[in-house]
């Protein structure tokens, strides 16, 4: 059974109770399940160094968390505006792990995960009204945005860039470059392809199938003319990304708006993007073994790591991330990897999440045998926390 493991921050000290504090929303009063706990947590010795510090001078406020409703339960505790004035230290009911980081990057990466599932487009996503969202649910969900930048350097990037830099500067500060990018990310493939060759000047007749199709969708029952068409989808794409998620873009406005001053323009924001999206070249980058000096068995499972990793589409690579840190982005400067001899029906990797510890067996005779036992791994329910 595959075991994620992760660690609290401080070493031999044990918090009071009186460090933490009880944060309910309005709506949490008449719920069975209370999103923060007073208790104190048992602090583990193993690895603690591994986390990054956190604000010592911020009250400890300890919530719970059921990955089943991870949603809900996120946005009830972050509907309280006080949520960003404090250091969260987070738990997954159910599940065995102490929060050194690892369990509070897990949480906002499920969060995302499932968040992004109910919001429109593909490769880019924008957030879709819904009945259930108020004002104060959808503020709530732009806190989570920045609390998750600014303690842990996590963002959801399937969220448009077009999107987000409206949260932060306004509807006004995206330009049609940006706009037009982030709308073919937001397209289906077919999609892309046929609006690609209108930008070009290519539009064929089996594409204008295609580009009805999408004009249908978006609210339109014609194509305009030749002429006009290059302009339509600029209306369009300012319609999808922009127009129609207004309230929310407002929502978000009054929860991010210059919490980061350094996001003030389309250039930090697509930087911002671009440092955080994996690449299989810099995730490779990232894995360092914690001894330089290996014997060949740990070299040549080192080898077939690298090699595994290299080869990965962007979604496995991004659940491959995930096992290892956390966060399905960029957010540590490096994988360690670290040995071991279990063999048999023992023999499985182990993440150390909190200090994006990589814990390998050194008994695979091939690399198709660690191919195979590590796709098994991380096709299941890999991200499960069950060693304390």
């Amino acid at each position: 059974m595959l075991r994620i493991y992760t660690c609290s921050k401080e070493k031999d000290k044990e918090l009071s109770p009186k460090d933490a504090t009880i944060m309910l929303s309005d709506s949490d009063t008449s719920s069975d399940f209370k999103p923060t706990d007073h208790r104190p947590i048992k602090h583990s010795t193993l690895n603690d160094d591994a986390a990054s510090p956190r604000g010592s001078e911020k009250e400890v406020h300890y919530v719970k968390f059921r990955r089943v409703n991870i949603v809900q339960d996120v946005l009830n505790v972050f509907m309280d505006p006080r949520v960003m004035e404090v250091q969260l230290i987070m738990e997954l009911i159910n599940e065995k792990a102490l929060d050194g980081e690892g369990v509070s990057r897990e949480v906002y990466s499920a969060f995302w995960e499932l968040f992004l599932q109910q919001c429109e487009g593909e490769d880019e996503r924008v957030p879709r009204l819904r009945p259930d969202y108020s004002e104060k649910e959808w503020q709530a969900v732009g806190r989570v945005w920045i609390k998750g930048y600014m303690d842990h350097n996590i963002i959801p990037i399937r969220l448009s860039p077009a999107f987000i830099l409206s949260c932060c500067q306004g509807v006004s500060s995206v330009d049609e470059e940006l706009l037009m990018m982030s709308f073919l990310r937001y397209l289906s493939v077919t999609e892309r392809e046929s609006v690609e060759k209108v930008l070009e000047g290519n539009l064929e007749e089996i594409d204008e199938e295609d580009l009805l199709d999408l004009f249908s969708r978006m609210g339109s029952h014609c194509l305009p003319s030749k002429d006009n068409i290059r302009a339509a989808i600029v209306v369009m794409a300012h319609k999808a990304l922009l127009q129609e998620p207004k309230f929310i873009i407002d929502c978000f406005h009054s929860s991010i708006h210059n919490a980061v001053p350094r996001l003030l323009t389309k250039e930090s924001i697509m930087e911002l993007y671009e440092n955080k999206r994996p690449t299989n070249r810099k995730v490779a980058q990232m894995i360092k073994p914690s001894n330089e000096s290996l014997n060949p068995q740990e070299q040549a499972v080192l080898t077939y790591l690298l090699r595994y990793v290299r080869s990965l589409d962007q979604r496995k690579l991004e659940i491959f991330l995930r096992f290892c840190t956390g966060s399905s982005v960029l957010c540590k400067d490096s994988i360690e990897v670290t040995f071991n001899r279990l063999c048999g029906l023992s023999r499985r990797p182990v993440a150390h999440t909190c200090g994006a510890v990589l814990e390998l067996p050194c008994t695979y005779s091939s690399y198709p045998d660690f191919r195979a036992e590590l796709d098994s791994v991380l096709s299941g329910d890999c991200f499960t926390m069950d060693i304390l």
